[in-house]
């Protein structure tokens, strides 16, 4: 889903086409760098001890003191975290690594500030009289990011080479910039080309010198005021093709709008809001091209047999989850399907449709259970229709290797379809579901017991229990570890043993070895409530309630939530005693009543009988 966010991508260089990396384009050998907001961060409370790289290099982040902690900022763009830099203390550093001396390079940072200044660092390799590079940013257009003389800006800022000053008083400062810079040194702004010729400083490749983020060392003072989603560093150039896979895969991530190659919609509410590990393959010329695009999830794509000039396939999928068990949307003959989903855009850079042949779908079923290849079937929404039960489903499936499992020259993806994987076979491939149940109970010490049951575990790290007071901003309660993979039923439990008074909801975190996660249904607790200052009557009721409250209040808003935790809308209007609520549309079953006045928050238990 596309949201107005304070974001900035970075690009600096990359090669030859790869399957692992961001948007699926790159691998450890020219991925040397790679951290995002969702993928192992490790806190304590909301601060962030390490930041942990997953390019296959390990070249880990960590804080030097307690200080120097930045914090984790939950679900800030597009439902992503982002890492907060406050300005002064606050900075991360990589040991010196020789995959991180670079001589060329593309770095991609989305990114934002919470406040202009002549010093918001980003990236330092070494210190101001021992440089490799560094990326910071002067207070006017301050997120463009350009590289500058760190030399000349010590004594006063200074425009960079190739741009004046009306270039920055046309950009000005705006807080949504997504840039790409080059050996070429060109910028990049949301895809489209800001100025070239940038000043660049560059020393010797080899410095024995850390990677600092938010810092430049050896100049006091010059920390980053602001935000980091993700970093992704290339050790050689990416060519025009990749680079519009990338910004596509980090668009539709963060909730971006490009000002060009703006290719993959399926991230946008009206098409389902399908934004999750985009990758794509596509050409702009024979020498400018990405043929083989995986990224981090389970689908791979390549060998399309028409792939010209001009012409993308990238996709993405809706976050659902990888099982079968309950699905019920799937055609005669088929069994279970999984509930994840992907869609596609096969278009033109300027978003017209184009054929790319037919093309190669592999799924990783590492750790999915039992799975007998002729038990697979393809399903392609081809009415596009949002409906898999009316199309034929489609065979073939062989297995290549290391539980790699391929349908070949597939033809039926066409712009703007769906597709998933399911099984003709639930017993002897059953795709499995990993979570079976999630529930908080309130025990008679006022502790809160929460249970969950998952059946056939893939890939699985960890646990955490999360909880909110308003369902809104969620707190980490405890983290278990998991049972990594398994093929049978496996229970958990663990007690928050300091609640939170009145209502409170919980919900589960599930959190995979690659770093992608899932979460569970949210789940409500009430533990203290007032019925003393608040009553309902009718109670059990059938079409209207009236809430009275028995001490004087401020009423200032009456919330509805069903037993999910969830929501719920009822009309609702202010009574001389308090307030009338109309329930009669709703189904029976049992309601918490929320009250927010000046004092409190009230809360009572509703139930709804026919």
């Amino acid at each position: 889903m596309r949201i107005a966010a304070p974001i900035t991508l970075v690009l600096l260089d990359l090669g030859a086409s790869a399957q692992i990396g961001p948007g699926g384009v790159g691998n450890a050998a020219n991925n040397r760098l790679w951290l995002s907001g969702d993928n192992s961060v490790v806190v304590v409370g909301a601060a962030v001890t390490n930041w942990n790289d997953h390019s296959g290099n390990n070249n880990n982040a960590t804080s030097p003191s307690v200080p120097a902690r930045p914090t984790l900022v939950g679900g800030a763009l597009n439902g992503y975290p982002v890492l907060a830099f406050n300005g002064t203390t606050n900075e991360l550093r990589i040991p010196d690594a020789g995959s991180l001396d670079l001589t060329q390079w593309d770095i991609f940072m989305v990114t934002a500030e919470g406040a202009p200044k002549n010093n918001n660092a980003w990236l330092s390799k070494g210190t101001n009289t021992q440089p490799n590079y560094a990326l910071w940013s002067p207070a006017t257009d301050a997120l463009q990011l350009p590289i500058y003389d760190i030399f000349g800006l010590l004594s006063s800022p200074l425009t960079p080479a190739g741009t004046t000053g009306a270039a920055y008083s046309v950009l000005e400062y705006n807080n949504t910039v997504f840039l790409g810079l080059f050996p070429s040194r060109t910028v990049y702004k949301n895809g489209a080309t800001v100025y070239n010729d940038v000043n660049l400083l560059q020393l010797p490749n080899t410095n024995n010198n850390q990677l600092y983020i938010g810092n430049v060392q050896g100049a006091v003072g010059w920390n980053l005021n602001g935000t980091l989603g993700e970093i992704i560093m290339y050790s050689t150039p990416v060519n025009s093709a990749q680079r519009i896979i990338i910004n596509n895969y980090l668009a539709a991530k963060y909730g971006l709008a490009l000002t060009t190659s703006d290719i993959y919609l399926q991230d946008l509410l009206a098409n389902g809001n399908y934004d999750h590990e985009v990758a794509g393959i596509g050409r702009i010329t024979g020498s400018n091209q990405q043929t083989d695009s995986r990224g981090t999830a389970v689908v791979q794509i390549n060998n399309a047999t028409g792939l010209g000039n001009n012409e993308f396939l990238i996709w993405g999928h809706d976050n659902g989850i990888l099982g079968a068990w309950g699905s019920t949307d799937i055609p005669p003959g088929v069994q279970g399907r999984w509930f994840r989903v992907w869609r596609v855009n096969e278009v033109s850079p300027t978003g017209v449709a184009v054929d790319v042949g037919n093309v190669d779908i592999t799924f990783d079923l590492t750790n999915q259970g039992p799975v007998v290849a002729t038990d697979l079937r393809l399903l392609v929404d081809v009415n596009n229709n949002g409906v898999f039960a009316d199309d034929a489903p489609i065979g073939g499936a062989t297995a290549v290797g290391g539980n790699l499992y391929r349908f070949a020259a597939v033809n039926a993806l066409v712009n703007n379809r769906r597709f998933t994987l399911a099984t003709i076979n639930i017993s002897t491939t059953p795709l499995p579901i990993e979570l079976l149940s999630f529930a908080a109970q309130v025990q008679h010490d006022r502790t809160v017991l929460l249970e969950w049951a998952t059946a056939n575990e893939h890939n699985n790290e960890y646990f955490v229990v999360e909880r909110s007071a308003n369902a809104e901003a969620w707190q980490s309660v405890v983290q278990l570890q998991s049972a990594g993979n398994s093929s049978t039923r496996t229970d958990y439990s663990t007690v928050d043993e300091h609640p939170l008074e009145h209502l409170s909801y919980y919900r589960l975190k599930q959190v995979d070895f690659g770093g992608s996660y899932t979460h569970s249904n949210t789940v409500a607790v009430n533990i203290g409530s007032t019925p003393s200052n608040l009553l309902l009557y009718p109670n059990p009721a059938h079409d209207v309630v009236d809430l009275v409250f028995t001490t004087t209040t401020d009423q200032r808003e009456v919330r509805l939530y069903n037993s999910l935790g969830e929501l719920v809308a009822a009309p609702t209007h202010t009574t001389d005693q308090g307030a009338r609520m109309e329930v009669g549309a709703l189904p029976e079953g049992g309601y918490i009543v929320v009250v927010v006045t000046d004092r409190a928050v009230l809360t009572q238990r509703l139930v709804l009988a026919r």
